[in-house]
């Protein structure tokens, strides 16, 4: 399958936004590789990058390797520039605001909202809708413990599936999917994005669209959400020939007729932010 790599532009940035989650530095199936040559590319073709939550595994900086350290000096590298932006949503994985914000030299946030013309797209981890770990965070911090000695002597393949089991079986991919399309309208958003839940996707209901990011623990290609003018879809890295923003683009009209017609449905009580 023909590719597209990292490449310089003669113009104006591609994008004006790109969103990821959920890399997990300091995993041992983390593709650090692959993201690597992304995040080279990324800061030379958009003009924002939003990481959304769980780029550390944890807080044991030691599991960190060469190429880990090397994405974070990336990041870092171009947390300074005046036409580029990065922006850090905090993950239940990530630890203290003060400890990630010091290691990439940015701010970090409970949820952002990018705006360009055309889009405002609210960006948040999805944990805070996730009442497994809120309900039950000893047990979710033992199951991490258990799962990082997993990853560590099982196979790659068996210890993503058993990540991808545990989540499917707290059901929370549809739960996160469904409470944050509601907190979406009751905030007058169409779009919004998370991570958390591993699990890339695109869903439009009720005049919302709703991208999961998915994660970089699994092979490739790995999933990213990217904004350009009034498109917002789920890309791919690395980018297939020929795809583009152009294909499958939500009708901003409809969406703004359904939006308009529909009455707001109320934010749960779980939705306020709550960290893990």
């Amino acid at each position: 399958m023909s590719t597209q790599h990292a490449s310089d532009t003669a113009g104006p940035p591609a994008y004006d936004c790109l969103v990821i989650s959920d890399l997990h530095l300091g995993s041992d199936v983390c593709q650090a590789k692959l993201l690597e040559e992304f995040l080279e590319w990324a800061v030379k073709n958009a003009r924002m990058l939003v990481v959304n939550g769980d780029i550390f595994d944890d807080l044991n900086f030691k599991r960190l390797s060469r190429r880990h350290f090397a994405c974070l000096k990336i990041l870092r590298r171009n947390a300074d520039r005046d036409d580029f932006t990065t922006v850090w949503v905090r993950g239940n994985h990530d630890g203290p605001a003060d400890i990630v914000s010091h290691i990439v030299g940015v701010d970090v946030h409970d949820e952002y909202v990018y705006h360009n013309a055309r889009v405002d797209l609210l960006i948040l981890h999805g944990d805070q809708f996730d009442t497994f770990i809120t309900q039950y965070r000893l047990l979710t911090a033992l199951g991490c413990g258990i799962f990082f000695y997993i990853q560590k002597w099982m196979p790659h393949r068996a210890a993503r599936w058993i990540r991808r089991i545990s989540k499917r079986w707290q059901r929370n991919s549809q739960l996160i999917e469904r409470r944050a399309i509601e907190y979406a309208r009751g905030r007058g958003f169409r779009f919004v994005t998370c991570g958390h839940t591993h699990l890339p996707g695109v869903v439009d209901r009720d005049g919302v669209r709703y991208l999961n990011s998915g994660t970089w623990t699994e092979h490739p290609p790995c999933p990213f959400v990217a904004v350009r003018g009034d498109h917002v879809e789920l890309l791919h890295w690395p980018l297939a020939a020929g795809e583009s923003l152009e294909q499958g683009t939500l009708d901003l009209a409809a969406a703004a007729a359904a939006t308009s017609t529909a009455a707001a449905l109320p934010v749960r009580a779980g939705a306020s932010p709550a960290f893990g």
